[in-house]
């Protein structure tokens, strides 16, 4: 059993994972009082599993469930039999998309509104109208990480919470993807639930043991709070049992939680801190959910197939009895045209644009751009206000002449070449030095080269390299262009391609071997040249590779130990004097003489213990990194 939603005292309806709604008038009456009526065979197609994962009962008269195939299932009289029930498909799979459309949870309110969410493909689906069958809902994609839960303490406001530790706000949630603004909250964990008495009451939970408060829940990062309220080995341990808090459930003077170890959370003043919640032990199976109609009713669900209740949910353990009732979608790249234009690019094929990068949170739109692919874009570059071009794992260019204006203003071409032994073609990385060249790189060891990035397939030609040395096919893994006349791309084996003639085919690409090097760096996972003077690369064992004379051979390169125990993963140089790079532990490593040998780089934490994905310097006064929890860090000086 996932989830349990109780309208009042007489009604509660619990949903488990083979396609069963389990109901009682009675709930505090015992395992007799409680019925359990199949509603759904849909099978996961990822698991063969009918799991309903959600369920959300405004009142006695509409409940609506959700499952991992798409499907919400809906009763205005939930106590009816199977017959009461009705299915209908409200998330179905894009043409081209592998995607399973898990929905991981639904929120209904009293006058006709529910909002579904799809955790793994960032979709909020909303509707006025929840029996009005699969036509009668409307699917928005608004974030790039999985969300985990939501709820509308009414039809103004709606509050989603994802795996980022963000929250997704919406007072017009039926308005499309511009309606949803996105907060980054929980710096710490994986937000798992959200749960909103009123519109002056939210609390999410993580699986650090914490929760997040507001009373302004659409008020920006500083109207939430938050507070650690279990476990004292949970800031080390996070993601344990103990410490992974589900959804909560609240009213308007009573709080509650449940973790994975039996035990129930409680407060009656939520927004008080550490000291004003309440751990105790209801049961020895994990609890998966918890609904609270009033401060003397609250309900929670097992993985085991029971129910506990209590009518005094803060007065300990022995007031909550138990029954047996039921026995049986990161970020990866990003490119800035100067300081008005920045792209991101994402694992769920989204584009995340802004035209005012420091204009924090809200600033950046989420849009849906690429739906022919499960692994998502893997590269972006942009090299005006008037053209990004993107890459995917299929061979396709996604491209946009006007970055800012949402889905329909990117299209999707096919380039690339078809799979072999060498690889599945997929592109990993592009490099726009002008909007008359693009240069992207695949993981066959292809250079794939357009003088008209818009043009259509037509427009794009694939020049297959010489094979590189190591048995593995050769994939490029970064590409660099200074100008239309300078490009360099890398092999993750330690090879470097080199052309003044990008568009010029196989034959104007030269390929040198860094593995003649004394010092031959490892898995090389990124390259930066500013001109056709200065190149530097970085690979996963700590090194920088630098040249002054990129297109003089091996040794023309020269290898650097800067940052011994980290892989380094990205590097952006805006010139020969100043290069940026990161490592996947948080720290940027920087050098105004990258030539300088290894103490002239500096390593500083500044972002934690996340992995760092991508960086962008448009100039030497300001450089746009993304990690994979969907955070921007923006550093000036």
């Amino acid at each position: 059993m996932e989830s349990v939603s109780c309208p009042s005292i007489s009604l509660c309806v619990a949903v488990d994972q083979i396609g069963n709604v389990v109901t009682s008038t009675n709930p505090t009456g015992g395992a007799s009082a409680w019925i359990v009526t199949h509603v759904d065979s849909t099978k996961d197609p990822s698991s063969q599993a009918t799991n309903l994962s959600s369920v959300s009962c405004s009142s006695a008269s509409l409940c609506a469930a959700v499952d991992s195939s798409g499907n919400v299932i809906t009763s205005i009289n939930p106590t009816g039999g199977a017959a009461a029930w009705a299915l209908a498909n409200i998330d179905p799979i894009s043409p081209g998309d592998e995607s399973n459309p898990w929905l991981s949870g639904v929120s209904c309110t009293g006058n006709g509104l529910c909002v579904a969410v799809d955790g793994a493909s960032g979709n909020v689906i909303a509707t006025s109208n929840p029996t009005g069958g699969g036509t009668a809902w409307t699917v928005t994609s608004v974030d790039d990480v999985y969300i985990s839960g939501i709820s509308c303490p009414s039809s103004g406001l709606c509050v989603a919470v994802d795996f980022g530790g963000n929250v997704l706000t919406s007072s017009k949630p039926t308005g499309g993807e511009g309606a949803w603004t996105l907060t980054h909250v929980d710096g710490t964990g994986v937000l798992s639930g959200v749960s909103c008495a009123s519109s002056r009451l939210c609390i999410a939970t993580d699986d650090h043991g914490n929760v997040v408060t507001s009373v302004n829940p659409t008020g920006g990062a500083a109207a939430w709070k938050l507070a650690h309220v279990e476990g004292s080995n949970c800031d080390q341990f996070g993601g344990s049992p103990t410490c992974s808090l589900g959804s909560p459930s609240c009213t308007s003077n009573l709080c509650a939680a449940v973790d994975g170890s039996g035990n129930v959370v409680t407060s009656k003043n939520p927004t008080g801190g550490s000291a004003a919640w309440k751990i105790t032990r209801v049961g020895s199976n994990g609890l998966w959910g918890i609904s609270c109609p009033t401060s003397g009713l609250c309900v929670a669900v097992d993985a085991e197939g029971n129910v506990a209740s209590s009518s005094n949910p803060t007065a300990g353990a022995a007031t909550w009895s138990s029954s047996s009732v039921d026995g049986t979608n990161y970020l990866r790249d990003v490119s800035c045209a100067g300081t008005g234009l920045c792209v991101a690019v994402d694992q769920g094929s989204n584009a995340v644009v802004t035209s005012n990068p420091t204009g924090g949170s809200a600033a950046w739109r989420v849009s849906k751009v690429d739906v022919s692919t499960r692994y998502g874009l893997f590269g972006v570059s942009c090299p005006s206000k008037g053209l990004c071009v993107a890459v995917d794992s299929a061979g396709n260019v996604v491209t946009s002449s006007d970055p800012t204006g949402g889905p329909s203003a990117w299209k999707v071409t096919h380039v690339g070449a078809k799979a072999s032994s060498r690889g599945n073609g997929g592109l990993t990385g592009i490099s726009c030095p002008s909007s008359n060249l693009c240069v992207a790189v695949d993981d066959s060891g292809d250079v794939v080269t357009s003088g008209k990035p818009t043009g259509g397939v037509a427009a794009w030609k694939v020049s297959r390299l010489v094979a590189s040395t190591a048995q593995s096919g050769g994939a490029l893994s970064s590409i660099s262009c200074a100008s239309n006349s300078f490009c360099a791309a890398v092999r993750q084996e330690g090879d470097v391609a080199t052309s003044t003639n990008p568009n010029g085919g196989a034959a104007a690409w030269r390929v040198t071997h860094l593995k003649e090097l004394p010092a031959a760096p490892e898995a090389l996972s990124a390259i930066s040249c500013p001109s056709s003077g200065f190149c530097a690369a970085v690979d996963y064992f700590g090194n920088v590779v630098i040249s002054t004379h990129p297109t003089g051979g091996a040794a023309t390169w020269k290898v650097t130990k800067i940052d011994a125990t980290n892989h380094l993963s990205d590097i952006s140089c805006p010139s020969s004097k100043l290069c940026v790079a990161f490592d996947d532990s948080g720290n940027i490593v920087t050098s105004r003489n990258p030539t300088g040998g290894a103490a002239a780089w500096e390593v500083r934490s500044v972002d934690g213990a996340n992995f760092l994905r991508a960086i962008s310097c448009p100039t030497s006064g300001i450089c746009f990194a993304v990690d994979s929890i969907g955070n921007v860090l923006i550093g000036t000086a």
